[in-house]
């Protein structure tokens, strides 16, 4: 009899998921969420950009969970929670190595107003703090499971070359049309 072999739910082809759940020290919601807005948004401007594996990752404070009308009973948290979430390419060990290498100094403002965080918020003591309170995921998707942050940078690069491109075409005559593509693309 052949095993079924176990799904994993935080994983989609090379794609996978960190969701890390960690309750807030009562009376820091406030000022975690301040710093939280306070981040940089934006392409290459997310303290995340510098991790180069990281797809997504986002931190969020949530109050309570919703009461789903069909579950039998509310389960409240009780208090704040901050959650963690990523997608990232390769092996999760080596991402959590990563983030707790102490590169990232928003990571230990962040996770500090956060119940018993080390501190400093770094190394061996806070990988155990961020795999300790890590959860998985219901149910992960990646629209490309296969492409690495690096294809995915590159193919955005491309497809803006063929922006430039296409602009500057809609001028010209086919030879000179013929020209800039061999130009531009070689």
């Amino acid at each position: 009899m052949a095993l079924i072999p176990r799904l994993d739910r935080n994983r989609s082809g090379s794609a996978r998921a960190l969701m890390v759940l960690t309750p807030v020290v009562p009376g820091r919601e406030e000022a975690l969420r301040t710093l939280l807005a306070a981040l940089p948004r934006g392409r290459g401007r997310s303290p995340f950009a510098a991790l180069q594996r990281t797809h997504f990752a986002r931190w969020v404070v949530v109050d309570d969970f919703v009461t789903d009308p069909g579950q039998p009973s509310p389960d409240p948290l009780g208090g704040a929670y901050l959650v963690f979430t990523s997608n990232l390419d390769g092996p999760l060990d080596d991402y959590l190595d990563e983030l707790a290498s102490g590169s990232l100094s928003v990571i230990g403002e962040v996770w500090g107003h956060c119940v018993a965080c080390p501190h400093p918020a770094r190394g061996a003591p806070f990988k155990a703090y961020l795999e300790h309170n890590r959860i998985d995921t219901g149910y992960f998707y990646s629209a490309y499971p296969t492409a690495t942050v690096a294809d995915v940078r590159r193919a955005l690069a491309l497809r803006e070359r063929m922006i430039r491109f296409v602009t500057a075409a809609q001028t010209m005559d086919s030879a000179d049309v013929r020209a800039l593509l061999l130009q531009e693309f070689g």
